[in-house]
């Protein structure tokens, strides 16, 4: 039995092994959409190899075991490249930037406001917030700056001068497109720009084309921009996603969370059909900052967990 298992977890890890590194078909939808539970399909490898090094009969087949260990390394590689080791010791002094989507029908205004409260943030992007949850959180939040925008959903709050803001789609003009939050920041000596975003769930292929389309539009908005700039929010995109890596090279700005041991923001509103799906779709990217250390936080009633990060 367990070498017939391995015969099929071989055959699947050298499938989904090729499909992540070929040129073509990743980019295709059903398969971009398998690549975003990348964690989950490395388990499969990781399923073949303990077959492999549990059964002594399988552990004298040397092809075998260089083939298991193989795709168990190439399967993983990425996602330990992504970790990284663990956030040790106290949060350094610096700039937190955090990033929550609410969660548009989440009710629990409470929860919300402790755990914005708790991670204290000079910058606080929020998407899924309605105009009624705004104006409670304008009260309840000491912050002497804000900005919702006039679609989307997505609003700023700003302990530094928000010198403008505005409201824009990047020209993404198909029906279902979302907008995007545009800002200004005077950080101390610094003018930075910072981009909201929130870009569709690809789960549809009409969605799945927006994003990608919106993804392509800011790699070409950040190499346009100059001085500093975060560009963070729910990208409803992994890291293994082909085409938030393209992103992510091509916008040349760095992911605040790799390396940092984050894990999972999403999803996390448990249902029978949701509750072992864990990947990590939101995201802070920057230019011109360091990322001294980047951590999730509590979920307040959302489906999604926060993603905060301190930058020097």
């Amino acid at each position: 039995m367990l070498q017939l298992i391995s015969n099929i977890t071989l055959l699947i890890s050298t499938l989904v092994v090729l499909l992540y590194h070929s040129p073509y078909p990743k980019y295709r939808w059903a398969f971009a959409i398998l690549l975003e539970l990348w964690p989950y399909l490395s388990s499969i490898a990781l399923l073949g190899f303990l077959c492999v090094l549990l059964l002594p009969v399988l552990r004298k087949q040397r092809i075998r075991v260089v083939l298991a260990t193989l795709l168990m390394v190439l399967c993983w590689a990425p996602i330990l490249n992504w970790v990284g080791l663990p956030n040790s010791g106290t949060v350094p002094e610096g700039i937190r930037v955090m990033t929550y989507n609410l969660w548009i029908d989440n009710p629990k205004i409470d929860a919300i406001e402790q755990s914005i409260q708790y991670e204290n943030p000079d910058i606080l992007f929020l998407s899924e917030i309605s105009q009624a949850t705004m104006d409670e959180l304008t009260l309840r939040l000491d912050y002497p700056h804000n900005y919702r925008t006039t679609g989307g959903n997505n609003a700023l709050f700003s302990r530094y001068p928000i010198l403008e803001a505005t409201t824009d789609d990047f020209g993404v003009k198909t029906t279902g497109r979302t907008f995007n939050l545009v800002a200004k920041l005077q950080v101390e000596s610094d003018m930075v720009t910072l981009i909201g975003v929130h870009p569709p769930v690809p789960i549809l292929r009409k969605f799945f084309h927006i994003r990608n389309h919106q993804l392509d539009t800011l790699i070409d908005t950040s190499r346009e921009l100059d001085g500093k700039l975060i560009v963070l929010g729910d990208f409803n995109a992994g890291p293994w996603s082909p085409y938030f890596q393209r992103f992510e090279r091509q916008s040349q700005l760095q992911n605040a969370g790799r390396g940092h041991w984050t894990w999972a923001t999403w999803y996390f509103n448990q249902t029978l059909k949701t509750r072992y799906i864990k990947i990590p779709i939101d995201h802070i990217m920057t230019r011109g900052f360091k990322s001294l250390k980047t951590w999730t936080g509590m979920t307040g009633g959302s489906d999604h967990k926060p993603l905060i990060t301190v930058l020097s």
